[in-house]
C-alpha cells in the first residue's frame, strides 16, 4: 500500500487521528508502558465489543482477549518489577502494591511507571514510529471521509512489522483477510 503524502507526528492530517491516539495512551497506562504503539491503539480498538474493528476482527474468531493474550504481546509485557529480586532485599511486592492500590485506588503502581505519557502543551509523548506510519495510512485510506476504526485496523495491518499487525498474523488475520470483510459491510 503506497501512501500519497509523508505524514509528521503532529501534523494538522494526524490531528484528525488523535482519539485513537488518546485511546492507545489509555490503553499504554494501564499496561504500564512508556510509549504509545499499534499495539495499543488495537488493544483501545477491541475494548468495545460492539465496535466496527471488534466486531471484524469476531467474524474473524479474534477477541480483545485474544490479542491481549498473544505469544507475540504476553512476551514483550511480561512484569518488569521482579518481586523475587524484591524479596531478596526484604521488600514484598504484593505488601507494597496492596498498600499503593489502598490509598491511591486500582492499578496504581502501573499508573505511576506510565507516568512519561502525561499530556504536554506539545501532545502526547512517546508515540511509536510504526503507529504514525500506520495512522498515515488509515488517513490516506478515509481519504476526505471521517476516520474510522476499520481505517485504523488496515492502517495498522499495513505496517506488517508493528506489533499490531504480528501479533492478528499469529491469530490469522492479515490485510488480505481483513480487507475483504471490511469491503463486504460498506466500510473503508
Amino acid at each position: 500500500m503506497k501512501l500519497r503524502r509523508p505524514i509528521r507526528p503532529r501534523s494538522k492530517a494526524l490531528r484528525r487521528a488523535d482519539r485513537y491516539l488518546a485511546a492507545g495512551a489509555g490503553e499504554a497506562r494501564r499496561l504500564g508502558h512508556g510509549y504509545i504503539g499499534t499495539e495499543h491503539v488495537l488493544l483501545a480498538l477491541t475494548r468495545d465489543p460492539d465496535g466496527r474493528a471488534a466486531r471484524v476482527l469476531r467474524r474473524l474468531g479474534v477477541t480483545h482477549g485474544d490479542i491481549r493474550d498473544s505469544a507475540c504481546l504476553a512476551e514483550l509485557w511480561a512484569p518488569r518489577i521482579d518481586g523475587d529480586a524484591l524479596a531478596a532485599l526484604g521488600v514484598d511486592l504484593d505488601a507494597v502494591r496492596e498498600r499503593l492500590e489502598e490509598r491511591f485506588g486500582e492499578g496504581a503502581l502501573e499508573e505511576t511507571r506510565a507516568g512519561m505519557l502525561e499530556q504536554t502543551a506539545a501532545g502526547t509523548r512517546c508515540v511509536a514510529p510504526r503507529l504514525t506510519l500506520a495512522l498515515a495510512s488509515a488517513l490516506d485510506l478515509a481519504g476526505e471521509w471521517q476516520l474510522q476504526d476499520e481505517h485504523v485496523l488496515l492502517g495498522m495491518l499495513s505496517i506488517r512489522d508493528s506489533l499490531a499487525a504480528r501479533a492478528l498474523a499469529e491469530l490469522g488475520v492479515s490485510l488480505e483477510v481483513a480487507e475483504p470483510i471490511i469491503r463486504e459491510t460498506g466500510r473503508a
